[in-house]
């Protein structure tokens, strides 16, 4: 899993350091957002290098807020920001570093989300725009590829998503079916890294 990491912080980085000034503005160059699917967060977060972020996406579970809390401990130990999918509420309780909003809450942001690094997530330039708007730190666009995530989803491709970043007016990272080596197939303007769940998993 640590090897796993490193690899995915090193394609991350690259993008950022390729995609200018705009892209060195966004708050992190890689995250890993839980998922059921995914790797356990605690055990990603124990191995996720400083400058990074995890996206807590938990919005069920009666131990949500336990966890949460749990995990922005360890990740404030280590460096790294800790964002609450959906509710900055929760992320204000656990002392979160931020909070990632839906693409559906962005016309109508918490206000609760004053003082936290806000994301967003993005699936065109429509939203990017209201994320921007109401100004978030950075955008996940997505998805980049296809993904296990959303199966039915059509993938924006590299091309697309690059033309998109491009001229959005916040740093916009990647998400959707993103590792290492698709990483490399979207670097350009505006492109600050990329999120991912099951790249973060030990390939066999």
């Amino acid at each position: 899993m640590q090897a796993r990491a490193a690899t995915l912080a090193a394609a991350a980085r690259r993008l950022n350091s390729e995609g200018g000034e705009k892209a060195a503005r966004a708050p992190f160059f890689l995250a890993f957002l839980t998922d059921p699917r995914g790797p356990g967060p605690l055990l990603v977060a124990s191995v996720l290098p400083r400058g990074t972020a995890l996206v807590f996406r938990d919005y069920d579970s009666p131990e949500r807020a336990a966890r949460a809390r749990a995990l922005s401990t360890l990740c404030a130990g280590r460096g790294v920001l800790f964002l609450v999918g959906a509710d900055a509420g929760l992320a204000a309780d656990v002392g979160a570093a931020g909070v990632h909003l839906r693409s559906d809450q962005l016309r109508t942001p918490p206000a609760t989300a004053r003082g936290l690094v806000v994301t967003a997530a993005c699936h065109d330039a429509g939203e990017l725009a209201l994320a921007a708007s109401i100004g978030a730190d950075a955008a996940f666009l997505s998805p980049a590829f296809a993904t296990q995530s959303h199966p039915g989803a059509k993938a924006l491709g590299a091309d697309e998503f690059k033309r998109l970043a491009i001229a959005a007016a916040l740093p916009v990272l990647a998400l959707g079916g993103v590792d290492e080596t698709g990483a490399a197939l979207l670097a350009g303007p505006n492109v600050a890294g990329f999120g991912a769940i099951g790249a973060f998993a030990p390939r066999r």
